[in-house]
């Protein structure tokens, strides 16, 4: 088990889980998997980033750490800005596939909505509709999961 940088704006100490199996000989991470709690402030969006930056960059390419990194931020930025308390941010490397959660308290499901060409923001799950293999969100215990996935081979 890893602890989250107790110096990183928006991280908690103690509060980070993360596991990494390797292969026979002992090579690069193959599955892994970490989480993060995330103060709702607008900096724990940076926090989040650099979560799953330094974890995928090991084992994923630069294109997909890339997106990843953005997808993230307009997730976690999301669930700061339209939730109360606490947000935790969960990235997964299974095979050859990279998901990242994004659970916050509010019950209320994401809606994909195309902004105007003036608005200053909502542009988020467009981008995530448009980068990801796949998305999506679910209820969880008092709150809400939302998810993307991106396959490790992506170009």
């Amino acid at each position: 088990m890893s602890e989250a940088d107790p110096t990183a704006p928006g991280a908690r100490p103690g509060t980070s889980a993360g596991t990494a199996a390797t292969d026979a000989a002992g090579a690069r991470p193959r599955d892994v998997a970490e989480e993060a709690r995330i103060e709702p402030h607008p900096r724990g969006a940076s926090t989040a980033r650099a979560l799953v930056a330094r974890l995928l960059a090991p084992v994923a390419p630069a294109t997909v750490v890339e997106t990843a990194v953005l997808l993230t931020s307009e997730l976690t930025t999301n669930a700061v800005l339209h939730a109360r308390g606490e947000v935790v941010v969960r990235v997964e490397v299974v095979g050859s596939l990279v998901r990242v959660e994004v659970t916050d308290r509010s019950t209320r499901s994401p809606s994909l909505q195309v902004p105007r060409l003036d608005a200053s923001g909502g542009r988020g799950l467009v981008l995530v509709e448009a980068l990801s293999s796949r998305w999506g969100s679910r209820l969880v215990g008092g709150g809400k999961a939302v998810w993307f996935e991106l396959a490790l081979d992506q170009r």
